[in-house]
């Protein structure tokens, strides 16, 4: 009787230790889909960067939910935003990747805006990202000087190869003419490789590297500017110039670098506002786990998708230098983003 009942007592301090060491999150979680959020249709640099996320990182979230993306296109990523802001459960099971300039439209107070992004629960940003000009013809080999005393032809489809040439002009005294109405990045390529212009400015340097390697080695055209907050590690090797060594110090320059802040955090992925601290940080921990992930890294490396960790105590110091800004700083930025046509 004594064997039995010390029997009987292990089993029930065994399930009752078992009890205590019970995961609460992999309770929640298991046999549980997340939805992904992706700003954007299928196809493209969210969609991608999207796609990869939500195949790695569900391996490392406690339970292993299923991460099941959809794809929200509308307005310039506010459609996505402000669905996860104000429609999604804020239980830990929707989630996204958010356009950077959610914060550019914020500032703006843009009448489409239902969100604060500093309430979002950030879980990690996956790159961080470079603007460059590119240049052909007689323009790739000359001073980069130049930019500040002759007129420049760029060609622009929409979007950042339109505004950040216009961006410049105003405040970095840039010379640039922007010829509009191509209809892509690409037609805008061809049209410089038949001289019709002279290059482009505010192209993403994670998608250049990628579609325009053959152009760049066959001398085609040459990455003549650096255009960011912090130098690119890949076009510092390159020796490219950067813009902001080239500024003089005051307001104007203050302006940009609180609008090109928004490209180091180029890649943010949050849940909604007011998720529970332990599920929050299980996403977080399951999110910075793909950095270190072979199989994951793999991936990247062979279809050219640069994962660079960055933490959510650091998108939040960078989304402050926009939105803590002096008001007079704030007030110049969003009249200089209204002129360059952003959000319109």
């Amino acid at each position: 009787m004594k064997t039995v009942a010390k029997a009987a007592f292990v089993l029930v301090a065994a399930l009752a230790c078992g009890h205590v060491r019970a995961d609460p999150v992999a309770d929640f979680y298991t046999g549980k889909q997340i939805s992904m959020i992706v700003p954007s249709g299928v196809g493209g640099g969210y969609d991608l960067y999207g796609r990869f996320v939500a195949r790695h990182m569900q391996r490392h979230i406690p339970g292993t939910p299923a991460i099941i993306v959809r794809n929200m296109p509308g307005a310039g990523g506010v459609a996505a935003a402000n669905h996860l802001y104000s429609v999604a459960a804020r239980d830990g099971l929707h989630m996204g990747i958010f356009q950077n300039t959610i914060t550019l439209n914020q500032v703006t107070k843009s009448n489409v805006v239902k969100f604060d992004v500093r309430e979002f629960g950030w879980i990690g940003n996956a790159a961080a990202a470079s603007s460059i000009c590119a240049f052909g013809g007689d323009k790739k080999d000359a001073p980069i000087k130049d930019i500040f005393t002759r007129e420049i032809v760029l060609g622009a489809s929409s979007g950042s190869v339109k505004m950040v040439p216009l961006l410049l002009n105003s405040l970095a005294a840039t010379k640039f003419k922007v010829t509009a109405g191509y209809q892509s990045t690409s037609n805008v390529t061809l049209a410089m490789e038949r001289g019709e212009i002279d290059g482009l400015c505010g192209w993403s340097w994670d998608g250049a590297r990628v579609n325009a390697k053959d152009m760049l080695a066959r001398g085609v055209a040459k990455v003549q500017l650096d255009i960011a907050v912090e130098p690119q590690p890949e076009l510092v090797e390159m020796k490219v110039p950067f813009l902001m060594d080239m500024l003089p110090e005051g307001e104007n320059k203050q302006v940009l670098n609180a609008i090109l802040t928004t490209q180091l955090y180029n890649r943010p992925f949050g849940t909604t506002p007011g998720v529970p601290a332990d599920r929050l940080a299980a996403l977080r921990a399951a999110f910075e786990k793909i950095g270190t992930d072979r199989e994951a890294m793999a991936e990247a490396d062979k279809i050219g998708l640069d994962f660079t960790y960055m933490s959510p105590a650091r998108i939040r110091e960078l989304i402050s230098i926009a939105l803590d800004a002096p008001q007079r700083i704030q007030d110049r930025m969003a009249e200089e983003l209204r002129l360059a046509g952003f959000g319109g």
